[in-house]
Protein backbone atom coordinates (compact mmCIF):
# COMPACT_ATOMS: atom_id res chain seq x y z
CA UNK A 1 0.00 0.00 0.00
CA UNK A 2 1.28 3.46 -0.91
CA UNK A 3 2.14 5.75 1.97
CA UNK A 4 -0.43 8.34 0.84
CA UNK A 5 -3.15 5.68 1.12
CA UNK A 6 -2.28 4.58 4.64
CA UNK A 7 -5.04 4.91 7.22
CA UNK A 8 -4.75 4.68 10.99
CA UNK A 9 -7.06 2.29 12.89
CA UNK A 10 -6.67 2.24 16.67
CA UNK A 11 -8.88 1.29 19.58
CA UNK A 12 -10.49 4.09 21.53
CA UNK A 13 -8.72 2.77 24.62
CA UNK A 14 -5.46 3.84 23.00
CA UNK A 15 -6.90 7.11 21.68
CA UNK A 16 -8.14 8.17 25.11
CA UNK A 17 -5.18 6.94 27.13
CA UNK A 18 -2.28 9.02 28.40
CA UNK A 19 0.52 9.21 25.84
CA UNK A 20 4.04 10.55 26.43
CA UNK A 21 5.34 10.73 22.85
CA UNK A 22 6.86 13.95 21.61
CA UNK A 23 5.96 15.35 18.19
CA UNK A 24 8.20 13.16 15.99
CA UNK A 25 7.83 10.06 18.17
CA UNK A 26 4.07 10.33 17.78
CA UNK A 27 4.46 10.66 14.01
CA UNK A 28 6.55 7.49 13.89
CA UNK A 29 4.11 5.63 16.14
CA UNK A 30 1.14 6.54 13.96
CA UNK A 31 3.09 5.53 10.84
CA UNK A 32 3.63 2.13 12.45
CA UNK A 33 -0.05 1.81 13.38
CA UNK A 34 -1.04 2.73 9.83
CA UNK A 35 1.00 -0.25 8.62
CA UNK A 36 -1.30 -2.55 10.64
CA UNK A 37 -4.42 -3.58 8.77
CA UNK A 38 -7.62 -3.65 10.85
CA UNK A 39 -8.04 -7.30 9.79
CA UNK A 40 -4.52 -8.38 10.89
CA UNK A 41 -4.53 -11.03 13.63
CA UNK A 42 -0.86 -10.76 14.62
CA UNK A 43 1.92 -8.20 14.56
CA UNK A 44 4.67 -8.31 11.95
CA UNK A 45 8.06 -6.64 11.63
CA UNK A 46 7.27 -3.21 10.28
CA UNK A 47 9.73 -1.22 8.19
CA UNK A 48 9.46 2.56 8.45
CA UNK A 49 11.52 4.61 5.98
CA UNK A 50 12.56 7.68 7.96
CA UNK A 51 12.68 9.74 4.77
CA UNK A 52 8.95 9.10 4.17
CA UNK A 53 8.06 10.37 7.62
CA UNK A 54 10.25 13.41 7.06
CA UNK A 55 8.58 14.04 3.70
CA UNK A 56 5.02 13.70 5.00
CA UNK A 57 5.77 15.88 8.03
CA UNK A 58 7.84 18.34 5.97
CA UNK A 59 10.91 18.06 8.22
CA UNK A 60 14.57 18.00 7.27
CA UNK A 61 16.30 14.67 6.51
CA UNK A 62 19.74 16.07 7.34
CA UNK A 63 21.72 14.16 9.98
CA UNK A 64 19.41 11.17 9.70
CA UNK A 65 21.59 8.78 11.70
CA UNK A 66 21.73 10.85 14.92
CA UNK A 67 18.03 11.69 14.47
CA UNK A 68 17.15 7.97 14.28
CA UNK A 69 19.44 7.10 17.21
CA UNK A 70 17.86 9.69 19.48
CA UNK A 71 14.38 8.65 18.32
CA UNK A 72 15.06 4.99 19.16
CA UNK A 73 16.56 5.86 22.54
CA UNK A 74 13.39 7.69 23.53
CA UNK A 75 10.82 5.34 21.96
CA UNK A 76 12.23 2.13 23.43
CA UNK A 77 11.42 3.46 26.92
CA UNK A 78 7.79 4.29 26.15
CA UNK A 79 5.09 2.24 27.82
CA UNK A 80 1.32 2.13 28.03
CA UNK A 81 -0.74 1.56 31.16
CA UNK A 82 -4.20 0.03 30.90
CA UNK A 83 -6.50 0.66 33.85
CA UNK A 84 -9.70 -1.10 34.82
CA UNK A 85 -10.73 0.88 37.87
CA UNK A 86 -13.99 -1.01 38.27
CA UNK A 87 -12.09 -4.28 38.84
CA UNK A 88 -9.09 -2.74 40.64
CA UNK A 89 -6.77 -3.89 37.84
CA UNK A 90 -3.78 -2.23 36.15
CA UNK A 91 -1.47 -3.58 33.42
CA UNK A 92 1.56 -1.84 31.91
CA UNK A 93 3.61 -2.75 28.83
CA UNK A 94 6.40 -1.34 26.73
CA UNK A 95 5.28 -0.63 23.17
CA UNK A 96 8.26 -2.33 21.52
CA UNK A 97 10.25 -5.51 21.89
CA UNK A 98 12.80 -4.43 19.26
CA UNK A 99 13.87 -1.34 17.33
CA UNK A 100 16.53 -1.42 14.63
CA UNK A 101 17.86 1.27 12.28
CA UNK A 102 19.78 0.50 9.12
CA UNK A 103 20.40 2.60 6.01
CA UNK A 104 17.51 5.00 6.50
CA UNK A 105 14.94 2.37 7.54
CA UNK A 106 13.60 1.87 11.05
CA UNK A 107 12.43 -1.72 11.68
CA UNK A 108 10.18 -2.30 14.68
CA UNK A 109 8.53 -5.17 16.51
CA UNK A 110 5.55 -4.32 18.70
CA UNK A 111 4.91 -5.96 22.06
CA UNK A 112 2.27 -8.67 21.54
CA UNK A 113 0.66 -7.67 24.86
CA UNK A 114 -0.82 -4.55 23.25
CA UNK A 115 -2.56 -6.56 20.50
CA UNK A 116 -6.06 -5.56 21.68
CA UNK A 117 -5.31 -1.94 20.85
CA UNK A 118 -4.61 -2.43 17.15
CA UNK A 119 -5.23 -5.98 15.89
CA UNK A 120 -8.42 -7.32 14.30
CA UNK A 121 -10.41 -4.46 15.76
CA UNK A 122 -13.23 -4.63 13.23
CA UNK A 123 -13.93 -8.35 13.71
CA UNK A 124 -13.69 -8.00 17.49
CA UNK A 125 -16.19 -5.10 17.28
CA UNK A 126 -13.74 -2.89 19.13
CA UNK A 127 -14.70 0.78 19.27
CA UNK A 128 -12.01 2.48 17.24
CA UNK A 129 -10.74 5.75 15.83
CA UNK A 130 -9.80 5.99 12.14
CA UNK A 131 -8.18 8.73 10.08
CA UNK A 132 -5.90 9.36 7.11
CA UNK A 133 -2.20 9.27 8.03
CA UNK A 134 -1.23 12.02 5.59
CA UNK A 135 -3.68 14.44 7.21
CA UNK A 136 -2.39 13.67 10.70
CA UNK A 137 1.22 14.17 9.59
CA UNK A 138 0.54 17.82 8.70
CA UNK A 139 0.13 18.68 12.38
CA UNK A 140 3.26 20.22 13.91
CA UNK A 141 2.07 20.47 17.51
CA UNK A 142 1.86 17.52 19.89
CA UNK A 143 -1.19 19.05 21.61
CA UNK A 144 -2.91 19.50 18.24
CA UNK A 145 -2.07 15.88 17.38
CA UNK A 146 -3.82 14.58 20.48
CA UNK A 147 -6.84 16.89 20.29
CA UNK A 148 -7.20 15.95 16.63
CA UNK A 149 -7.42 12.27 17.63
CA UNK A 150 -9.78 12.87 20.54
CA UNK A 151 -12.17 14.94 18.42
CA UNK A 152 -11.77 12.82 15.27
CA UNK A 153 -13.01 9.85 17.27
CA UNK A 154 -16.49 11.41 17.10
CA UNK A 155 -16.40 12.77 13.54
CA UNK A 156 -18.40 9.82 12.18
CA UNK A 157 -20.76 9.31 15.11
CA UNK A 158 -24.35 10.58 15.04
CA UNK A 159 -24.03 12.81 18.09
CA UNK A 160 -20.87 14.68 17.01
CA UNK A 161 -20.12 15.93 20.51
CA UNK A 162 -18.25 14.83 23.59
CA UNK A 163 -17.45 16.13 27.07
CA UNK A 164 -14.11 15.46 28.76
CA UNK A 165 -13.35 16.43 32.34
CA UNK A 166 -10.60 19.03 32.42
CA UNK A 167 -8.35 16.90 34.64
CA UNK A 168 -8.79 13.90 32.33
CA UNK A 169 -8.08 15.98 29.23
CA UNK A 170 -4.85 17.25 30.75
CA UNK A 171 -3.92 13.68 31.59
CA UNK A 172 -4.55 12.58 28.00
CA UNK A 173 -2.34 15.43 26.81
CA UNK A 174 0.36 14.56 29.36
CA UNK A 175 0.25 18.04 30.91
CA UNK A 176 -1.26 17.35 34.33
CA UNK A 177 1.12 19.79 36.03
CA UNK A 178 1.16 22.50 33.37
CA UNK A 179 -1.11 25.44 32.57
CA UNK A 180 -2.55 25.68 36.07
CA UNK A 181 -4.12 28.99 35.06
CA UNK A 182 -7.10 28.08 32.88
CA UNK A 183 -6.68 31.15 30.70
CA UNK A 184 -3.24 29.89 29.64
CA UNK A 185 -4.56 26.40 28.92
CA UNK A 186 -7.38 27.87 26.85
CA UNK A 187 -5.08 30.10 24.80
CA UNK A 188 -2.00 27.90 24.36
CA UNK A 189 -3.65 24.50 24.05
CA UNK A 190 -7.33 24.68 23.10
CA UNK A 191 -7.47 27.82 20.95
CA UNK A 192 -4.10 27.17 19.35
CA UNK A 193 -4.85 23.51 18.59
CA UNK A 194 -8.26 24.28 17.08
CA UNK A 195 -6.77 26.91 14.79
CA UNK A 196 -3.85 24.67 13.81
CA UNK A 197 -6.10 21.68 13.12
CA UNK A 198 -8.47 23.70 10.95
CA UNK A 199 -5.58 25.24 9.01
CA UNK A 200 -4.08 21.87 8.16
CA UNK A 201 -6.91 19.31 8.11
CA UNK A 202 -10.56 18.93 7.11
CA UNK A 203 -11.71 18.41 10.71
CA UNK A 204 -13.99 21.11 12.10
CA UNK A 205 -15.36 21.55 15.61
CA UNK A 206 -16.26 24.02 18.33
CA UNK A 207 -15.47 23.85 22.03
CA UNK A 208 -16.56 25.50 25.26
CA UNK A 209 -15.72 25.27 28.92
CA UNK A 210 -18.28 23.78 31.31
CA UNK A 211 -18.33 25.48 34.69
CA UNK A 212 -19.27 24.31 38.14
CA UNK A 213 -21.75 26.66 39.78
CA UNK A 214 -20.97 29.19 37.06
CA UNK A 215 -17.35 29.76 38.09
CA UNK A 216 -14.58 27.16 37.81
CA UNK A 217 -14.23 25.33 34.49
CA UNK A 218 -14.36 21.60 35.24
CA UNK A 219 -14.81 20.08 31.77
CA UNK A 220 -14.47 20.84 28.07
CA UNK A 221 -17.25 20.14 25.59
CA UNK A 222 -16.28 19.57 21.95
CA UNK A 223 -19.32 19.91 19.68
CA UNK A 224 -20.45 20.43 16.08
CA UNK A 225 -17.75 17.92 15.12
CA UNK A 226 -17.70 17.38 11.36
CA UNK A 227 -15.61 17.27 8.21
CA UNK A 228 -15.27 20.48 6.22
CA UNK A 229 -17.46 19.33 3.33
CA UNK A 230 -20.28 17.93 5.49
CA UNK A 231 -23.70 19.54 5.90
CA UNK A 232 -23.69 20.69 9.51
CA UNK A 233 -27.42 21.46 9.59
CA UNK A 234 -28.16 17.91 8.47
CA UNK A 235 -25.86 16.52 11.17
CA UNK A 236 -27.62 18.58 13.82
CA UNK A 237 -30.97 17.31 12.57
CA UNK A 238 -29.75 13.69 12.82
CA UNK A 239 -28.49 14.31 16.36
CA UNK A 240 -31.84 15.83 17.34
CA UNK A 241 -33.75 12.82 15.99
CA UNK A 242 -31.43 10.44 17.83
CA UNK A 243 -32.02 12.30 21.08
CA UNK A 244 -35.79 11.89 20.63
CA UNK A 245 -35.55 8.09 20.77
CA UNK A 246 -36.92 6.81 24.06
CA UNK A 247 -38.87 9.99 24.74
CA UNK A 248 -42.64 10.13 24.91
CA UNK A 249 -44.75 12.05 22.41
CA UNK A 250 -48.42 13.04 22.40
CA UNK A 251 -50.58 11.66 19.59
CA UNK A 252 -53.45 14.05 18.91
CA UNK A 253 -55.41 11.65 16.72
CA UNK A 254 -55.92 9.16 19.54
CA UNK A 255 -55.24 11.40 22.55
CA UNK A 256 -52.55 9.06 23.85
CA UNK A 257 -48.85 9.23 24.77
CA UNK A 258 -46.44 7.05 22.82
CA UNK A 259 -42.83 6.06 23.39
CA UNK A 260 -40.60 6.83 20.42
CA UNK A 261 -38.80 3.75 19.07
CA UNK A 262 -37.58 5.32 15.84
CA UNK A 263 -38.05 8.64 14.10
CA UNK A 264 -37.44 9.68 10.50
CA UNK A 265 -37.63 12.87 8.47
CA UNK A 266 -39.36 12.32 5.14
CA UNK A 267 -38.57 13.92 1.78
CA UNK A 268 -41.62 16.19 2.05
CA UNK A 269 -40.25 17.45 5.42
CA UNK A 270 -42.89 15.63 7.46
CA UNK A 271 -41.84 13.32 10.30
CA UNK A 272 -42.75 9.72 10.97
CA UNK A 273 -42.58 8.29 14.48
CA UNK A 274 -42.41 4.55 15.11
CA UNK A 275 -44.15 3.80 18.41
CA UNK A 276 -42.54 1.31 20.76
CA UNK A 277 -45.90 0.70 22.44
CA UNK A 278 -47.95 -0.61 19.51
CA UNK A 279 -45.32 -1.01 16.73
CA UNK A 280 -47.16 1.49 14.49
CA UNK A 281 -45.86 4.50 12.53
CA UNK A 282 -47.51 7.91 13.17
CA UNK A 283 -47.04 11.02 11.04
CA UNK A 284 -46.39 14.61 12.16
CA UNK A 285 -46.66 17.46 9.58
CA UNK A 286 -43.53 19.40 10.57
CA UNK A 287 -40.80 19.81 13.18
CA UNK A 288 -42.74 22.44 15.11
CA UNK A 289 -45.67 20.04 15.67
CA UNK A 290 -43.24 17.24 16.56
CA UNK A 291 -41.53 19.40 19.19
CA UNK A 292 -44.89 20.63 20.51
CA UNK A 293 -46.15 17.07 21.05
CA UNK A 294 -42.91 15.97 22.71
CA UNK A 295 -43.10 19.02 25.00
CA UNK A 296 -46.70 18.15 25.86
CA UNK A 297 -45.57 14.69 26.97
CA UNK A 298 -42.82 16.21 29.13
CA UNK A 299 -45.35 18.60 30.74
CA UNK A 300 -47.67 15.65 31.39
CA UNK A 301 -44.82 13.89 33.20
CA UNK A 302 -43.95 17.06 35.12
CA UNK A 303 -40.50 17.35 33.49
CA UNK A 304 -41.10 20.68 31.75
Amino acid sequence: MKTKELKVFQSNTYTMGKQTFNLNEKRVMQFIIAKIKPTDTEFKRYEIPIVEIADMAQISTANMYPFAKNLMYEMVTKFIMLEDKANDHIKAFNYFTELEYRSGVLTVELNRNIHQLFLNIKKNKTHFTAYELTEFMTLSSVHAQRIYELVKQYSKSRQRERVIELSELKKMLNIENKYKLYANFRKRVLDFSKEHIEENTNLRFKWKGITKRGRKVVAIEFYDIHEQDEDLDKLREMAYLDNCIGEQIYNEEFGTYLTIKKIEKNKDKTYSVHSKDDDVWYDYPNKEKLQECIAKALIQKGLL
